[in-house]
């Protein structure tokens, strides 16, 4: 079933029911755990940090490529 049919059988309900849909819902959000988030690396220190991983395993990328 698909989140639109799920939708449209919350919004078929008695009210009453409506209600506890909304209910579970919002247990679901307070326990729901935050995703992590990534972290952003300054362009000029990965440009670095790049040229140094590639110039070091060089050979090693070279086999990986064929």
């Amino acid at each position: 079933m698909s989140a639109i049919e799920v939708i449209e059988q919350i919004k078929a309900l008695p009210t009453a029911e409506q209600a506890q849909v909304v209910d579970f819902i919002r247990q679901l959000d307070a326990n729901a755990k935050p995703e992590p988030q990534g972290q952003n690396m300054d362009r000029n220190v990965f440009s670095a940090a790049k040229k140094k991983v590639f110039a070091k395993h060089a050979e090693l990328l070279k086999k990986l490529a064929d």
